[in-house]
């Protein structure tokens, strides 16, 4: 009995919370994904969702864990997953997956490999070098006395358990793998990582925090096959995945949007007796709006102890706005005082957001305050702004953040 209890609760449809585009959200056990729908039994009915009006799947019955997989591979793409056995030669690469099994890619669908532990002191330094355009593959190493990262520039032969051959000025190296944190291989200067010319609408979180991008997805029954851009077949225990998002091709960040307007009038009110110690142009580049990270420019956006990776920080006095053209249907984001000065007393900072003159949201936003989730209509809006006042006369902890801002293209927009 007890065996057949256990496979019972194996065999159990998932449980799904689905958001759709129309901001309406449906909850129930995950039946079956096609490439046209998703079927949910809720309330005890069967109900199937047009995928195309989805902006995501999240699973509630799985819950985030670390991997014990030290590798990771990081896809032009835009795909990051952990991995082990990291292996590639001048025309493939190859790896094993715990999740995601293995895998068997082109050369030119890898960005890089961390073939070392994830180094927390390194953390920025492997960012700013995921990030540098370089036509030579880059090969990281460690430092001798732990103070960073450096590089060599050359070409990458051939990677093994046991060495990377490196061709460095005519001459080819054999680098014992254990001294190479990792690798960088080089494109073409000005190509940007995650756009590879497919359109990839679905991206998957897995419990380790795996990202990967898929071109189609179907469910059957506790798998989810996957389609890779790169052209791969993947099957994935449902129960390993958070989220499935679908929103790619029907959003846009408001903090990627360039802004028509966007001014800062002052750090302090004209009365303040600290107005005008610091000239103007000076506090713009100290205080002006930040995107995607706050205004010291030294971490993300977090309320509450939950980061954003996308967003505005806005400091008092400021006024941004944007040129919607009509193409939106609604905004969401989370407002709410940045918690980098959220817990430095009671403060409180204005916030007000106007579409085509008509105030669509207006309120004063304390330190104390929980963050408060927004959704804005905007079908019909040409012109978006948004502006941050002094709330209680002062400027003291005024970061407002307007965190994960994501519009909703209108269906009948391109």
């Amino acid at each position: 009995m007890l065996v057949l209890t256990l496979l019972a609760v194996l065999l159990a449809p998932a449980d799904s919370k689905i958001s759709m585009l129309d901001g309406q959200t449906h909850s129930g056990a995950l039946i079956a994904i096609s490439a046209a729908d998703v079927e949910i039994t809720e309330s005890g009915a069967l109900v199937r969702l047009p995928i195309a009006d989805m902006m995501a799947i999240e699973l509630s019955g799985t819950v985030p864990t670390t991997s014990d997989e030290t590798q990771m591979l990081f896809f032009s793409d835009g795909s990051q997953l952990h991995s082990s056995s990291i292996a590639r030669t001048a025309k493939s690469l190859t790896a094993k997956t715990v999740l995601f099994g293995d895998i068997d890619a082109k050369v030119a669908a890898i960005h890089a490999v961390r073939l070392q532990p994830e180094n927390p002191g390194y953390t920025q330094q492997w960012g700013t070098f995921l990030k540098r355009d370089s036509e030579k593959d880059n090969l990281i190493v460690a430092k001798r006395d732990g103070s960073g990262l450096d590089f060599l520039a050359g070409i990458v032969s051939n990677v093994t358990s046991e060495n990377v051959e490196f061709l460095l000025d005519g001459e080819t190296i054999p680098v014992p793998a254990e001294r190479v944190y990792g690798i960088v291989f080089g494109r073409a200067v000005g190509s940007r990582i995650g756009t590879t010319g497919t359109n990839v609408a679905i991206q998957l979180t897995s419990v380790t925090g795996d990202v990967f991008n898929a071109k189609t997805i179907t469910l059957e029954g506790d798998t989810l096959k996957a389609e890779a851009v790169w052209g791969q077949l993947l099957s994935i225990p449902l129960n390993q995945l958070l989220k499935i998002d679908l929103s790619s091709g029907r959003i846009r960040f408001l903090s990627e949007l360039p802004a028509l307007v966007e001014r800062f009038d002052g750090i302090d009110p004209e009365n303040s007796l600290f107005a005008g110690l610091i000239a103007p142009e000076q506090q713009k580049l100290l205080f002006g709006p930040q995107r995607n990270m706050t205004i010291e420019r030294q971490s993300r956006l977090r309320l509450r102890g939950r980061e954003f990776t996308r967003g505005l920080c806005i400091h008092s006095r400021s006024e941004m706005q944007w040129d919607l053209g009509k193409r939106f249907s609604a905004m969401d984001c989370v407002v709410g005082v940045d918690d980098e000065v959220a817990f430095n007393g009671s403060h409180a900072v204005a916030l007000k957001i106007t579409g085509d003159d008509i105030v669509l949201f207006e309120k004063l936003i304390a330190t104390a305050d929980d963050p408060l989730p927004l959704k804005l209509a905007l079908e019909g809006v040409s012109t978006l702004t948004i502006l941050v006042d002094f709330g209680d006369g002062s400027s003291v902890c005024d970061w407002l953040d307007i965190a994960d801002a994501r519009l909703v293209i209108a269906k009948d927009k391109p």
